[in-house]
């Protein structure tokens, strides 16, 4: 399945302006692809599962924060 995935993402230019942007969002979805099924396997919820799942997502968001893109105010000069 991995492979398939692989086939069917565009490999683009290193040169595009949003290159970095589009693969820290790929490694963004394949963790969040990881977590679910993580999630998936855990037969009921559990204090542990619970902090599993919180320790991911935390780290989700972040990766997605530093992700943004910065917009500065156009030049008025």
């Amino acid at each position: 399945m991995k492979n398939e995935e692989n086939l069917d993402t565009p490999h683009p230019d290193p040169a595009w302006d949003y290159y970095l942007t589009y693969h820290r969002l790929l490694k963004v979805k394949s963790q969040l692809n990881q977590l679910i099924k993580d999630i998936s396997e855990f037969e009921s919820a559990t204090a542990d599962s619970d902090q599993f799942i919180n320790e991911d997502l935390f780290d989700l968001i972040n990766s997605l924060k530093n992700t943004r893109i910065v917009i500065e105010p156009p030049d008025e000069s």
